[in-house]
């Protein structure tokens, strides 16, 4: 496939060489699939139009390809967007796989890697292992936000695309394997084709559940287990650093399909899957550990425990008979297996005082080689994920009613006597204005339950302290949460960012002073404009809690599938946080003067209100991007909109917010009002402030990724369909004003300058997401003409443009 061929040729500039061979036998093989499934003249359409994109991206006008795309059929346009979104689904995987390869080649070369538990525990040498314990706690909670496009199908597809590459690495393959991957590849390939990326119908709460948990199954049990054994290589015997949350089925702000039976279905849908996890590997256990008490002494309380099992399961004890006397172990795991079968464990902790005894009685009769194998592992995930999998939290909005809060907190109460403590104790209180918010929703219950504060819009910001001392001397609280979404939804992007780092910095000072023990919960969404960008520089840039190193932070949408849908990805990416943590934990004693970045922040939220409050924004939002379109693609079981108050931007959510910035390549949400700010501060200040501050460092690495992936000479393409453009002006100059103030600050000359494999990977893209983006437009000017018949493939070009860009919002 000519047109995939340039993308694998340019890569070969990096010396990815297994890179490049993988892109392009996904082409050849997405080419072959392509004839095979329409015929030649897609191919031909598709090049001409990839062509028309790169001429302009080259310094063509952008009128013919706009003409290109308009001289399709609906059918042919169809296919193209198809065409080109799958090439970047496995584009995707190939360099997805290749970030595990060059990982391993890395750690081959016995390399300390940056953002690693080596290189963090080399900073921390010195510091005593109990002081490392008590600090560090990190929790990642995944929600279901509904920016993840992707449907399930796909994703597990994906898993198999990149187990198939990772064989062609084995410089032993076998000419003849290589023909079966090559078939299984072009098989995989069909597949995708045939099966509809986009979902005919809204996911339901259950859907959700199910997607969440098969990240778990996937790739999290294992790689977390993993990483808790690497930790306690550098701190042996310590409590387990890491824990998971998870929102879906919980999360009742909003969301009416969200409550006492959504609550009660997660968890009972995740013990499900951790019972037969562990059941299935109890059995592998009783099949490897044949320890005879022939030739070892046992330890009497295994033989009592056995007596305990054949007692309480006298059915099985007689089911089985005499079946493994003389092979304790064996005998031992044969009744745990059989309760876990029959759901028989009444808390994790029994399982774990079991598996603990096994442990202890192998030690003591020189079997430890075999305790440290399957048996420690097991430990582990039973110690990381207990029976409930990830801790539940429950949310419910400030101005939610008594009685339906009362309904789902009786669910709670039901849900923490049924699965214990550890999987359900936080409610998080979302719109928290005053202290009266959380304490209400805390007098609605006799739980002892963690009630959370979600501080969200500026005023809350501003006020979390004074709200979080009188929670204090109230009710108490152990958690804040910040929310990075609506803050910059409400200020903008640089506004926001102050506003929460001045919180968290004001919040931990309250606990200090209070002597109270803080964890912050950082509410961070995928892209920039609502919080995202890498996890490691993020974690170090921000204030922590109180001690440091106590935090939460939610992983959405399109960035679970990124970090974890791989397991070797999962790995990384769960280390890569956890490592920062530790960093985090113990922050060095460098200091700046911050002080004329409130000022910057304060101009930035000015600019910023200043458009989003014209007059005639909205109806200029609504034209220039397909935001009202989104509410077509079943992507979440959630409204886009809150439901208070008939303002229109008000009651959009952030998500959609930014989603639609961002699928016409504008991401104004990122970076407007930073270039403005920004060009009126003392260049050479501001470069210091980048080298010294990682705060500050963050947030412009972040403006410069942003504005690398945006492109305003394809959102201009947009005004096609605009009525009033005049505010496309200063859209248009603020854009270029904060292009040269980044690269100012930056001192370079092109954006990601200092980046090149990540500068030549989005150089690479635009050409190939630019033909999507002009189909789009042609699309969304005949839907909004009244042409139903345009919604599948006006969906198919939403969801192909988030594979294209890796991000939806």
């Amino acid at each position: 496939m000519r047109f995939c061929r340039d993308y694998a040729n340019a890569v070969e500039a990096s010396t990815d060489q297994p890179l490049r061979r993988d892109v392009r036998l996904l082409g050849d093989l997405l080419g072959r699939v392509l004839v095979e499934q329409e015929d030649e003249t897609l191919l031909a359409d598709v090049e001409r139009v990839r062509a028309l994109a790169r001429a302009a991206r080259g310094g063509a006008a952008l009128d013919d390809l706009a003409a290109a795309v308009a001289a399709l059929s609906l059918e042919r346009q169809a296919s193209v967007l198809r065409a080109f979104a799958l090439y970047f689904t496995l584009a995707n995987v190939a360099e997805q796989q290749h970030r595990i390869r060059r990982r391993r080649a890395y750690a081959a070369e016995e390399r300390v890697l940056p953002e690693s538990l080596a290189d963090s525990f080399a900073r921390l040498d010195g510091v005593p292992a109990e002081e490392i314990e008590r600090r560090v706690s990190l929790e990642l909670v995944l929600t279901a936000h509904p920016t993840e496009a992707a449907r399930r199908t796909v994703l597990a597809s994906h898993l198999r695309v990149g187990s198939l590459l990772a064989e062609l690495d084995d410089p032993l393959l076998a000419p003849q394997r290589r023909g079966e991957i090559e078939d299984d590849l072009a098989a995989e390939i069909t597949a995708l084709w045939q099966t509809d990326e986009v979902r005919s119908q809204r996911p339901r709460v259950v859907d959700e559940i199910r997607n969440g948990h098969w990240f778990f199954e996937q790739s999290l049990i294992d790689a977390a287990e993993r990483l808790l054994a690497d930790y306690r290589r550098h701190l042996p015997g310590a409590r387990a650093p890491l824990r998971f949350g998870t929102w879906i089925g919980g999360d009742a702000d909003g969301n009416p399909h969200s409550g006492p039976d959504t609550i009660r279905e997660a968890l009972e849908r995740a013990r499900t899957l951790l019972r037969v996890r562990y059941r299935d590997e109890v059995r592998a256990l009783a099949a490897a550990i044949g320890v005879s008490s022939r030739l070892l002494e046992v330890d009497d309380e295994l033989h009592e425990s056995i007596a305990v099992d054949e007692e309480e399961m006298p059915a099985y004890a007689a089911e089985i008979g005499d079946q493994n006397r003389d092979e304790p172990y064996r005998r031992k795991l044969s009744f745990m297996w059989r309760r876990l079968d029959a759901d028989a464990y009444d808390s994790a902790e029994r399982l774990a005082d079991d598996l603990a005894l096994l442990d202890r009685s192998l030690r003591a009769h020189r079997g430890a080689r075999i305790a440290d194998g399957a048996l420690a592992a097991l430990r582990r995930r039973v110690e990381l994920f207990g029976l409930h999998l990830a801790k539940l939290d429950v949310r419910v909005h400030a101005h939610e009613s008594d009685e339906r809060v009362a309904d789902i907190l009786a669910a709670v109460a039901a849900a923490r006597a049924r699965h214990g403590t550890r999987a359900l104790d936080t409610v998080i209180v979302s719109g928290t204005a005053t202290a009266v918010d959380v304490q209400r929703i805390h007098a609605l219950t006799a739980e002892p339950l963690s009630v959370v504060p979600l501080f969200e819009s500026i005023d809350a910001l501003r006020a979390a302290p004074r709200i979080y001392e009188e929670l204090l001397d109230t009710v108490g609280c152990r958690e804040v949460m910040v929310g990075y979404s609506d803050s910059a939804k409400d200020a903008g992007y640089l506004a926001a960012q102050w506003e929460i780092r001045g919180a968290l910095v004001a919040l931990a000072d309250v606990a200090r002073r209070r002597g109270a023990e803080l964890t912050i919960f950082h509410g961070r969404g995928g892209s920039a404009g609502r919080g995202g960008g890498p996890t490691y520089a993020a974690i170090l840039a921000q204030p922590q809690g109180e001690p440091p190193g106590r935090l939460k932070v939610t992983e959405q949408g399109e960035t679970i599938a990124f970090k974890y849908g791989l397991p070797g990805l999962a790995r990384h990416n769960l280390e890569s946080a956890l490592a920062a943590t530790l960093v985090a934990a113990f922050p060095g004693d460098d200091e700046v003067d911050a002080s004329p970045v409130a000022a910057l922040a304060e101009r930035s939220r000015g600019v910023y209100r200043e458009l989003v409050d014209d007059p005639g924004f909205v109806e200029f939002f609504r034209a220039f991007t397909p935001v009202d379109e989104l509410a077509l693609l079943n992507i979440g079981s959630r409204p886009a909109r809150r439901p208070e108050g008939a303002d229109y931007l008000a009651s959009l959510r952030a998500i959609p917010w930014v989603f639609a910035w961002t699928q016409n390549r504008c991401l104004l949400p990122s970076w407007y009002g930073c270039g403005t700010a920004l060009s009126e501060a003392d260049s050479a200040d501001l470069r210091g402030l980048y080298r010294d501050w990682p705060f500050f460092r963050t947030l412009v690495q972040n403006l410069e990724m942003t504005l690398a992936k945006a492109s305003i000479e394809i959102s201009r393409e947009y005004l096609s369909l605009v009525g009033d453009a005049r505010l496309w002006e200063p859209i248009s100059a603020e854009h270029a004003r904060t292009v040269a103030t980044v690269l100012e600050i930056v001192e370079a000359d092109e954006l990601l300058e200092r980046h090149p494999v990540v500068q030549r990977s989005i150089r690479l893209r635009n050409p190939y997401v630019d033909p999507m983006n002009a189909i789009q437009v042609e699309l969304l000017r005949r839907y909004r003409g009244g042409d139903e018949a345009v919604v599948p493939p006006l969906l198919r070009s939403i969801a192909g443009i988030a594979a294209g860009l890796r991000n939806t919002g």
